[in-house]
């Protein structure tokens, strides 16, 4: 696997594809000099993420790891199938509220690790591979492949997740990623490397963010949140169970 490859672990830091090869050529023009270059990387990021999709996958994954850890909750499955997946879309939008806000909040810390970490006209150039169609390609692949199953197994086992679940989880999304590319792919990823050297330090980029989304994942609900997620379980968990109950009532 070429030496770059690693490097796109940065892409879950933040945090569907062209079947023809890519060409270095691809990138598009860098962010106008009066944009922040840093702050530019972050807004590529978040520009060319599909953040529903993820939530998609970590809603899947939820579910299936919590059905699979609680016993009372693995019986009540049983006797009601989908009730997993029904809490889980019940208590959605306040994961994506706790998302966005923590995302927010770390968001400085991340742009300070880029600013530390790479020159402006790095910068420009890292903003603008995120922007391109193999950036884009690379970030699909990412989130599609990201399940978060080492990161919940360890939320639910140690009540807090650990900075290895988090690497694991990442290492798991970026395989899958690359899984996709082909010889092709790699050497056009190999010679947009050396035209742009600046992309190499995404791999330094990415061990020093590890931590910092360690501690993303660790961060409490506020009550306001805490309380809008009883409700919607309560209220989700109600309904599904008074719709199977009358579904069977009417047979």
């Amino acid at each position: 696997m070429p030496r770059f490859a690693p490097a796109i672990a940065v892409l879950l830091a933040c945090a569907p594809l062209a079947a023809l090869p890519v060409h270095a050529t691809d990138v598009l023009a860098a962010a106008p000099v009066a944009v922040d270059p840093f702050e530019d990387i972050y807004a590529a990021i978040q520009e060319s993420a599909d953040m529903e999709r993820q939530l998609d996958q970590l809603s899947a994954t939820i579910a299936e790891q919590i059905a699979s850890a609680d016993t009372s909750l693995a019986i009540a499955e049983a006797r009601y199938p989908g009730l997993s997946k029904a809490m889980v879309a019940g208590f959605r939008p306040v994961l994506a509220g706790y998302s966005a806000r923590v995302r927010e909040s770390f968001r400085p810390r991340m742009i300070a690790v880029f600013r530390d970490k790479l020159s402006a006209s790095e910068a420009r150039d890292v903003a603008a591979f995120y922007r391109s169609p193999m950036g884009k390609r690379l970030l699909g692949g990412v989130v599609e492949s990201f399940d978060a199953k080492a990161t919940i197994t360890s939320a639910l086992k140690d009540k807090e997740v650990s900075a290895a679940a988090v690497q694991a989880d990442t290492d798991a999304a970026v395989r899958g990623a690359l899984a996709q590319f082909t010889q092709d792919d790699f050497a056009a990823l190999g010679e947009l490397a050396r035209r742009q050297p600046g992309l190499m330090k995404l791999g330094a980029i990415g061990e020093a963010l590890g931590p910092i989304r360690a501690e993303m994942e660790n961060q409490p609900l506020t009550d306001a949140e805490q309380q809008a997620l009883s409700d919607s379980i309560v209220a989700s968990l109600d309904k599904h169970i008074s719709a199977a109950e009358a579904k069977a009532a009417g047979k």
